[in-house]
């Protein structure tokens, strides 16, 4: 798979996934992880997409390891914060500090991904 290939099968999907999250959920919490955050079916199906996206996209990377191995100390820490964030988020119903976590876990994802390309 090439870079471009692997960087529009995340898009596509992941615009699909949004697109899906982004819709009114009126049905009932097929899981609830605090007061304020749990997925519908509707959310469930767009977190799917998701998935699928990032799966291709995560095969990519996995193939050219190579790249950023070691990877830099930055970037796990980086990492970590961004899903810790996301975590507390939700699980605490601090706001939308999810977003930040969400954009820090991009960023290395989008790090890796050029890293990757440019060794190939």
């Amino acid at each position: 798979m090439s870079w471009r290939a692997a960087l529009l099968w995340w898009l596509a999907w992941s615009a699909a996934g949004v697109t899906l999250i982004a819709l009114p959920d009126t049905g009932p919490r097929l899981i609830t992880f605090s007061g304020a955050h749990g997925p519908g079916l509707l959310d469930t199906a767009g977190i799917v997409l998701l998935l699928v996206g990032t799966a291709g996209f995560w095969r990519y990377l996995w193939r050219g390891r190579e790249a950023f191995s070691p990877l830099p100390p930055v970037w796990t820490f980086v990492a970590g914060l961004g899903a810790g964030l996301v975590v507390a988020s939700v699980a605490g119903d601090f706001g939308a500090w999810w977003a930040i976590g969400v954009a820090l876990l991009l960023a290395v994802q989008a790090a890796l991904f050029i890293r990757t390309v440019r060794a190939r």
